[in-house]
């Protein structure tokens, strides 16, 4: 599994694109907001997931750590199956929320980030474009 991380519009979709050029071809799947069904997933193909925000969202009635938990257990069963690559939108930096629910948004998604790297074996933060790799190598060996 690939975590490729950084800010909104910081260039991480098309570092994602340029790194998945240079892999041998698979059929390649994006998943914006939601995560496929495990029973529909194949070896040959490659997957992207973005968008956690939006996956998160039906999970806030949830406490955090049990959210990010059950997220989690599904992204494992599709990284067992297929190669992936998460592309997530750090929100950690700037101004906590006022609202409740906003920050147990931005909360969840980083319990969620924290299981995802801990358990890639490439984690590569892109910030204004630039790429820094923060665990592995950019092709997946650690």
């Amino acid at each position: 599994m690939y975590v490729i991380l950084g800010g909104a519009h910081n260039g991480k979709r098309k570092y994602a694109e340029k790194l998945i050029s240079q892999l041998p071809a698979k059929e390649l799947i994006v998943c914006e907001g939601h995560l496929p069904k495990v029973e529909n997933i194949n070896e040959n193909e490659r997957y992207i997931i973005c968008n956690f925000e939006q996956l998160i969202l039906p999970y806030l009635h949830e406490p955090e750590e049990k959210a990010a938990q059950q997220i989690f257990k599904q992204i494992l069963q599709i990284a067992e199956r297929a190669e992936l690559f998460c592309i997530c939108t750090d929100t950690s930096r700037g101004v906590v929320p006022l609202e409740k629910e906003a920050r147990q948004l931005r909360d969840t998604c980083g319990r969620l980030y924290q299981k995802l790297c801990n358990e890639a074996q490439t984690v590569v933060r892109v910030w204004y474009g630039i790429p820094q790799i923060l665990k592995g190598d950019s092709h997946g060996q650690n």
